[in-house]
């Protein structure tokens, strides 16, 4: 199940053995990290950087060992076979939450060799059960019960509700309407299809409970402790249980008080089944594996887990491993490296997944010989994503082993849509990306849609449009994302024709102020080099050079079309006003040598420059500084552009130093 790690091994090999208590694969105990409970564990991260492969390994090396619980709360029924989602939102006897507790009990339930007894939920099935399958008197959702099971609830709603009730007639009417509710589990779960066969299991723990000849001792006693001085609640233990299901269905502020006494009863439950005996002999605490936890469902999951783990307790407790993985910007962050250092906060403990580093670059790469370039390459389109560099490695190397050699132009054109296709699986917001890459800034956006939909005549409704746009982007935390943006331009050059690309390049500088640097941006796209330099040259005569080298960094940075495109001639002959001759200057000679080398060297495709190049830029740059004080902008860019193309910096990312006139 569980890939390649990249950057993890600290958290996987070593920190997470200690939480659990048990070797990642010797069947031996380790010290315990936290002794009076472990922290809930965030795992941060983009797409593709590894947050499930980490989740799967954890599950691979204790699948079997402790008890485990692996879900997926981005998936249907929670990555349970058969286990539909939530098919009513407002269903007055399910949840979100209730589906996933359902889905915890079960598996940490499972039998575990050599743990011993299995874990035991008496608590929440009894807190399940009510809720799941008791009707307040009133309620008003249409009944489609059999009439045999409605029966038995009037039956056992006189005998909870009577203050002096036969003890033997309550548990003989509570057998006979638990064994109707199991009978016909699919109907009372019908809001959950696909819920009633590991619900059943679940809920056997409940019938011991509720059947005992002693209500005020056990799990019931628990609720009983749980409610009493609560709002509302009167009785003895079961009658305050059987109230408890007024408050779930409340669908407002009061069902997330419910859930939180169900979490409770989860958390209270493990640590029920860890008597003297397995603390002493220091069994592994057991993992809960939560994939996709920044879902809603997940969210709210996580708080109340961190909640109910928190205060004072009297005398050991047991709880269980949370390992939940986030999807995010895990920057703020400390990384998977810092785990065994990190300080949990509020009972949590965040950490990011780190890039992944060009030694295991290498390692992908490894089972062919390889041009040096390459590695530089595929961290570029990857953005420091696992996923995404594996995808380009593998793809490298298959392109290796059945051509004998590799054209990178051609790698990006096999993986592109791979790696779109994992970053953004809606493919209606791929293609929408894709067309709207090609824009240099957010006010030319809504004009690109028109141009390429002529079919939506409303302002509202391109705005919106494009909106929906930028707030997927957001959600899916790709907001920004530098190698994402050079796959998706890699992508629109691949797919759009060269009359497209021209008259694309064209609306969107039509669409500029000419003064402005994304006119210039895009005029250099249309592949006009010749009227850049000459209005790059005119510029120069009066910005200040930071702003200049500000200007050039954008304008070299425009994308570049498929070979063998051929740009529009100008509407009128080029003159440089800045010149005031017929012959250039040398300042124009050096614009004229710096924009389309720049440019070209801003291409993500191209190779390591040649030295001569970096040598051109040098004298270029030196050039424009003159010995003059006030440009001492452009002597300290003459240093310092070389070394960082050299490194494999591009435009605009190369740095614009702000001058020193003394």
């Amino acid at each position: 199940m569980g890939g390649r790690l990249y950057g993890q091994q600290t958290l996987h090999e070593d920190f997470v053995p200690r939480l659990v208590g048990l070797h990642h694969t010797g069947n031996y105990q380790v010290p315990f990290a936290f002794p009076a409970g472990a922290p809930v564990v965030e795992i941060v991260g983009g797409r593709g950087s590894g947050r499930t492969a980490l989740i799967d390994a954890v599950h691979d090396a204790y699948n079997g060992r402790v008890p485990l619980a692996r879900v997926d709360l981005d998936a249907p029924g929670f990555g349970e076979p058969g286990v539909a989602d939530l098919a009513d939102e407002d269903a007055p006897n399910a949840s979100h939450l209730t589906q996933l507790l359902y889905v915890l009990a079960y598996r940490l339930g499972l039998d575990v060799r050599h743990f011993g007894r299995a874990l035991a939920f008496p608590r929440l099935s009894l807190g399940l059960l009510v809720v799941s399958a008791w009707r307040p008197l009133n309620a008003d959702e249409r009944d489609v019960r059999p009439p045999d099971l409605r029966r038995a609830e009037a039956d056992l709603r006189t005998l909870v509700t009577a203050e002096d009730a036969d003890p033997r007639r309550r548990r003989e009417s509570l057998g006979r309407w638990f064994d109707l509710v199991t009978d016909n589990l699919p109907q009372v779960l019908s809001a959950v299809p696909g819920l009633d066969s590991l619900a059943g299991i679940v809920l056997d723990a409940a019938r011991q409970q509720l059947l005992r000849s002693e209500p005020d001792k056990g799990a019931l006693a628990w609720w009983g402790a749980r409610l009493h001085g609560s709002q509302g609640y009167q009785g003895d233990p079961l009658q305050r249980l059987f109230q408890f299901v007024r408050v779930f269905r409340r669908l407002d502020d009061r069902r997330r008080t419910a859930e939180e006494h169900l979490v409770a009863a989860l958390l209270d439950d493990i640590d029920g089944n860890y008597g003297r005996l397995r603390r002493l002999n220091r069994k592994p605490r057991p993992l809960l594996l939560v994939d996709n936890a920044h879902t809603a469902t997940g969210r709210a999951f996580l708080a109340l887990l961190e909640q109910g783990a928190g205060g004072p307790r009297p005398g050991p407790v047991t709880r269980p491993v949370v390992l939940a993985t986030l999807l995010g910007r895990g920057a703020p962050h400390p990384p998977l490296t810092d785990a065994a250092g990190a300080v949990p906060a509020a009972g949590s403990l965040v950490l990011r997944i780190p890039d992944v580093e060009p030694a295991h670059i290498a390692e992908m790469l490894s089972p062919v010989d390889y041009p040096d370039h390459l590695p530089r390459l595929v961290a570029r389109y990857s953005g420091g994503r696992a996923a995404s560099a594996r995808t380009l490695a593998d793809t490298a190397v298959r392109r290796v082993r059945e051509t004998g050699n590799l054209d990178t132009a051609d790698l990006l054109d096999a993986a592109a849509p791979e790696l779109l296709a994992k970053l953004l699986p809606d493919p209606v917001m791929r293609e929408r990306l894709v067309l709207l890459s090609a824009a240099a800034d957010a006010a030319t956006r809504r004009g690109l849609w028109t141009f390429a939909h002529p079919e939506d005549h409303s302002a509202d409704l391109v705005a919106a449009r494009v909106r929906e746009t930028d707030d997927h982007r957001r959600a899916s935390c790709l907001d920004g994302d530098r190698a994402l943006d050079l796959v998706l331009r890699h992508r629109f050059a691949a797919t759009a024709t060269h009359e497209r690309w021209r008259d694309t390049q064209l609306r969107l500088r039509s669409l500029c102020d000419p003064r402005g640097d994304t006119y210039l941006h895009h005029t250099l796209a249309l592949g006009r080099t010749e009227e850049v330099v000459c209005a790059l040259h005119h510029r120069f005569t009066g910005a200040a050079p930071a702003q200049w080298l500000t200007t050039l960094n954008t304008v070299c940075s425009a994308p570049r079309p498929r070979p063998g495109y051929r740009p529009p001639a100008p509407a009128a002959p080029l003159s440089c006003t800045a010149c005031g001759s017929d012959r250039p200057s040398p300042q124009h000679e050096a614009v004229a040598s710096l924009v389309p080398l720049l440019w070209r060297l801003s291409d993500p495709l191209t190779l390591a420059p040649r030295e001569d190049e970096l040598t051109t830029v040098r004298i270029a740059l030196e050039t424009l500084y003159g010995n003059r004080a006030a440009h001492a902008a452009y002597r300290e860019a003459s240093a310092a552009w070389p070394a960082r193309l050299r490194a494999g910096v591009q435009a605009p990312g190369l740095p614009v130093p702000e001058g020193d006139p003394s």
